[in-house]
């Protein structure tokens, strides 16, 4: 009796774990997609090949939609607040596999007349690995500084958390390493259905 109680108690215990991972989803385990979600902002991933759809929803009603190569790399971004392309003239899957260290400069065309003729590039390094929590689940993830450049010059920096279960950037860094920083990331994941 007291075995056959024991193992009723290790049940109740374990079932709650496994209804948990159940819920962790990553691109190979939910082919439909995902959704991702913190505070004001809801967005839903759907991956095709090496290119990942990322349809966002705001609070105040706006909306966006871009395609990011590996869900990494913007390609296309379009919303409220206008549209952007750019056409990378360099190979983008040569920074795949991430490991600790890369480093990899691409250069890119801005699909816009005034941006058109000066030299753009992005210039990505990874930097670290380690375990990064989104409600309940744990994903591998590395940070990968982000630098773009205009003729040289910085025009955007900051640090993407990036899952490679994912494909997908789960939280930004901005200013790292100063007393400026600041991190907004996911903290909900759920299955699209």
């Amino acid at each position: 009796m007291f075995i056959y109680l024991l193992r009723i108690f290790a049940a109740v215990l374990i079932v709650p774990n496994i209804a948990f991972a159940a819920e962790c989803p990553s691109v190979k385990s939910h082919k439909s997609g995902f959704v991702l979600s913190h505070s004001g902002v809801q967005s839903e991933f759907k991956t095709s090949g090496p290119v990942v759809s990322v349809q966002h929803g705001f609070a105040d009603g706006g909306k966006q939609k871009a395609f990011l190569y590996q869900g990494l790399i913007e390609i296309f971004r379009s919303g409220n607040d206008g549209n952007y392309n750019q056409y990378f003239t360099s190979n983008l899957n040569d920074f795949w596999p991430l490991r600790v260290g890369a480093r990899r400069t691409f250069e890119f065309i801005p699909l816009d007349a005034d941006a058109f003729k000066e030299k753009w590039t992005l210039d990505l390094a990874v930097t670290k690995r380690r375990a990064f929590s989104i409600g309940y689940c744990s994903y591998d993830v590395f940070n990968v500084l982000y630098d773009v450049r205009r003729n040289g010059e910085e025009v955007e920096r900051w640090t993407a958390v990036y899952a490679p279960d994912l494909l997908a950037t789960v939280a930004k860094i901005y200013d790292e390493g100063t007393s400026n920083e600041e991190t907004v990331s996911y903290t909900a994941i759920k299955p699209l259905k």
